[in-house]
């Protein structure tokens, strides 16, 4: 008996059969699920099995939506830093205006009260600029012969004394600071109750108290005010702090250095005393005798009528 090649390509069932027994399949499916139930154990199996394949098919659809939403995210928050920062520098200038003006307005709250609590009679007066020679260590103010200054008048900041008047326009004033080369300034040694004179180092921009012997107790963080014995400035006011203090044993006087606590630099406004105001009592009643005229008298002899 001869054998038989194998056939390459087996014949099934027709297509058209296969189609309405898969068709009859489905209806049963459905039928027998929709009326009894029971397909429902099959149907968590398949769907258990399938959710692998599930969410590896829809993981590059879920990683290109993350992508996109990243990416616009980004360009957003790329968007909205850009928009701050311009709207940050478009403010820039009314900030800095703001803090000025609130600086401005602090330092004028502060000279008020001085003014008000101590010297009524003063003057708030503008800084409206600097001399043009720092070596002179002058400033001038916006206020003169107009408001009744008078040379020799004292001039405030609310840390302290800046220094005083010397020359008076008619609309602005020239003010010498106390660190002017040509200003001296009696003081006293809070600590101690010392007695001293305060000399201006100009270009430096301190103080130096030359004429205190060396064996004086002072040191540095010591605060001086004025004494008041000059008549020009009022008792107590604020001028400096000691920096250093050098001892050397070849000379007779120590040497010393003084920040001044007035940082006039710091504002635009100053108090200016008036100079009456500030003199003490012995000084005004010095004043008032050495300007007082003399009355004219006549002799009355005993026994006669004038």
């Amino acid at each position: 008996m001869a054998l038989r090649p194998p056939e390459l390509f087996s014949r099934g069932p027709a297509p058209l059969a296969r189609l309405f027994f898969y068709c009859a399949l489905s209806l049963a499916c459905i039928v027998v699920d929709a009326h009894y139930h029971q397909l429902e154990l099959f149907r968590k199996a398949l769907n258990l099995l399938l959710a692998p394949i599930q969410t590896l098919a829809n993981s590059p659809s879920q990683a290109l939506q993350a992508f996109g939403k990243a990416w616009d995210n980004q360009s957003d928050l790329q968007a909205e830093n850009q928009r701050l920062r311009q709207q940050l520098l478009e403010q820039a200038p009314q900030m800095q205006q703001f803090q000025s003006l609130q600086a401005d307005l602090n330092t004028l709250k502060q000279l008020l009260q001085i003014q008000q609590q101590q010297f009524p009679a003063g003057i708030i007066a503008p800084i409206t600029g600097v001399a043009r020679n720092p070596f002179t260590q002058k400033i001038i103010i916006g206020v003169g012969a107009n408001k009744g200054l008078e040379s020799g008048s004292p001039v405030l900041s609310q840390e302290g004394l800046v220094g005083q008047v010397t020359t008076v326009n008619l609309f602005s004033s020239e003010v010498s600071l106390i660190t002017n080369k040509n200003v001296v300034i009696p003081l006293l040694l809070t600590r101690t109750g010392m007695r001293t004179l305060a000399f201006g180092n100009g270009e430096q921009g301190t103080l130096s108290l030359p004429y205190v012997p060396m064996g004086t107790d002072i040191r540095a963080g010591d605060v001086l005010v004025t004494s008041g014995i000059d008549g020009l400035y009022p008792e107590g006011l604020s001028v400096a702090t000691v920096l250093s203090v050098q001892r050397d044993p070849v000379s007779a006087f120590a040497q010393i250095r003084c920040q001044p606590d007035g940082a006039v630099f710091k504002h635009r406004q100053v108090l200016v005393l008036n100079r009456q105001q500030t003199l003490n009592p012995e000084h005004t009643e010095l004043e008032q005798a050495d300007t007082a005229p003399v009355p004219h008298t006549r002799a009355v002899r005993k026994g006669r009528k004038p």
